[in-house]
């Protein structure tokens, strides 16, 4: 049965909480250790907070644990395919009315295939077993069960590198654009692309994501590869929103996109019958 992000944020608190009563530290003595804020400890005890792998394995360190708040951690995780951090997004990604993504990495997870979904996480997490690895894979593709009639419009920004990059193999890439193709036939979904030859632009500082939720307004979230924040302020999300308004400017228009996407899907077809037939 699944856990809900908030139960699980307690859950962890909760065991932090008693590996620290058990070093007879403070909260404050615990922080400045990690390094954190008193109040970031606070706010990870009550559940109220999310925390990092890094932090994690430091607070192992520090309370002598042999590695029980990783395992721990790990576990939660496991609990329905999702990283603890990023269930929160999951609900707010339900909740929208309209996404709007710039990736200058990796297709975006709600428009993977399952063969590429499964590449970019085994990559990520080479060792991992493969139960763990189809966990990952199946919640992934699930959340694209949002893209239907009445989902919410979907509008992706994507470097060209992203698509050129053969991951997991011609045939693989090719069954990926394919994808892609066929989504621009959704009035509910635009993708444009930003050419490689396209200089300094206002992505360079890294993907982002924008939700658009009913009486909520906007929020914003980013990530790194072992956390994830959504942030609801209003000045850093109207930052956000011109970024993503300026990428949209300098990014091909959608129907020159879709015909690139196109161009580079006929070049993996050939490159894949190419290998086929060796």
């Amino acid at each position: 049965m699944a856990i809900s992000p908030d139960s699980a944020r307690r859950r962890f608190g909760a065991e932090v909480r008693k590996w620290r009563d058990h070093a007879g530290l403070t909260q404050l003595q615990l922080a400045r250790l990690i390094p954190l804020s008193q109040s970031q400890v606070s706010g990870i005890e009550l559940g109220q907070k999310g925390t990092t792998e890094e932090q994690i394995r430091r607070m192992d360190d520090v309370l002598t644990t042999e590695g029980a708040l990783l395992r721990r951690w790990e576990a939660l995780k496991r609990s329905d395919g999702y990283a603890v951090w990023f269930r929160d997004v999951v609900q707010i990604e339900k909740a929208s009315t309209e996404i709007r993504v710039y990736q200058p990495m990796v297709v975006p997870g709600l428009l993977q295939t399952e063969r590429h979904a499964r590449v970019l996480i085994q990559q990520g997490k080479p060792a991992a077993a493969r139960g763990w690895v189809d966990e990952r894979v199946r919640a992934r593709i699930d959340r694209q069960v949002i893209l239907g009639e009445d989902g919410p419009l979907l509008t992706v920004v994507l470097e060209e590198h992203v698509l050129r990059r053969p991951l997991g193999g011609y045939e693989i890439m090719r069954e990926q654009l394919g994808r892609l193709v066929q989504a621009t036939a959704s009035p509910r979904i635009t993708i444009q692309i930003v050419p490689m030859a396209m200089d300094v632009h206002p992505g360079m500082d890294g993907g982002f994501q924008l939700f658009t939720v009913p009486d909520k307004g906007t929020v914003v979230y980013t990530e790194t590869r072992s956390s994830g924040t959504p942030i609801d302020d209003e000045e850093i999300v109207a930052d956000y929103q011109s970024v993503f308004a300026e990428l949209r400017g300098v990014a091909l228009h959608p129907a020159a996109s879709r015909e690139l996407m196109t161009s580079i899907l006929e070049e993996y077809s050939n490159a894949a019958e190419g290998m086929a037939q060796k």
